[in-house]
């Protein structure tokens, strides 16, 4: 199988004031990030001896085709776990995004590495393809990224935005409500990224880009709005506590991430080697919310610690 993969994915074993944070946050069933009702206690998926078992047959029962795999953000149940989903992926001849969900368990780094060999090595798996979605725990995620072949933002059932396989300067916006199916957006063309919040509580988060050549016009690529979040009543001349603004860190963590691919494909394969700011709300910067500068630090040390196993010649 082809092979595209990407780093990012780190040790959620290296930071326990942040398994600890997140831990006491879960106890509150109205959190944006915990279901309401009977299911709002945390459900701990599947471990690799159930999942992994029966993954290479249902691999062989899906067939030949594009294999996707997946990690979530934060696994609250077990710090040294990691929420891993398998897909096969594919369109239908209308032209309509049809994930076929293989597996998803949570499984140690060791374990994750099993089932990327498997989906590597099996026949069935034409292209293998790594990225991330945005749920946390076990919730049900609304959307995610991969890198390859080309730079994908899609939800559970539809690509958003697909860079084009035949030019890589040029993505394509596949659904988006209001505007025409198939608009261009050429990468030639971008001034920056941007990630925007509503005001407090936060409750909708939009990414988008904005144009260098033609003035403030912006184009949003996603809009989503958190439920839980947008009935919440906050006292606006009290400032945000350190739930709130761990809360907001956590509820960010993949739209931040995939603002900084997108940027980061976007100077790749543009033709004019110019910078692309990537503008967040100031709230969810280091030096206004300690748990964003927090999770910078754990990001900072996993690519330190793929770099030092790179000159030793090993890539994790």
């Amino acid at each position: 199988a082809v092979v595209s993969t990407q780093s990012g994915h780190y040790g959620r074993g290296k930071c326990p004031q942040l398994t600890l944070f997140y831990r006491s946050l879960s106890d509150d069933k109205h959190l944006s990030f915990i279901k309401k009702g009977a299911d709002a206690k945390f459900h701990p998926l599947p471990r690799f001896g159930e999942a992994g078992a029966a993954l290479r047959e249902k691999i062989e029962a899906a067939g030949a085709g594009h294999y996707v795999h997946l990690t979530g953000q934060y696994y609250d149940h077990d710090p040294t776990l990691t929420r891993n989903v398998v897909m096969r992926v594919g369109t239908k001849r209308t032209g309509a995004f049809e994930p076929q969900l293989i597996m998803d368990a949570a499984l140690t780094g060791s374990e994750n590495k099993v089932v990327a060999n498997l989906l590597i090595d099996t026949k069935e798996s034409r292209f293998v393809s790594t990225g991330e979605i945005d749920c946390v725990g076990s919730e049900d995620w609304n959307y995610g990224y991969i890198l390859g072949p080309s730079f994908t933002i899609f939800t559970t059932d539809s690509i958003v935005l697909q860079q084009s396989l035949s030019n890589k300067n040029l993505l394509t916006l596949h659904t988006r409500p209001g505007y025409p199916i198939g608009q261009k957006i050429w990468m030639a063309d971008i001034g920056n990224v941007f990630v925007h919040l509503s005001p407090r509580p936060w409750a909708t988060q939009t990414m988008g880009v904005r144009f260098a050549t033609q003035g403030t016009e912006q184009v949003n690529i996603l809009k989503h709005t958190t439920t839980e979040l947008e009935g919440r009543v906050v006292d606006e001349s009290v400032e945000p506590s350190r739930d709130e603004l761990g809360e907001i860190m956590i509820n960010t963590e993949w739209v931040v991430k995939a603002a900084a691919q997108l940027v980061y494909v976007a100077l790749q394969n543009r033709l004019k080697n110019l910078s692309i700011p990537l503008y967040v709300p100031r709230i969810i910067q280091a030096e206004l919310n300690p748990y964003v500068e927090l999770r910078n630090s754990m990001w900072h040390g996993d690519v330190q610690d793929e770099l030092d196993a790179a000159r030793k010649g090993y890539v994790p």
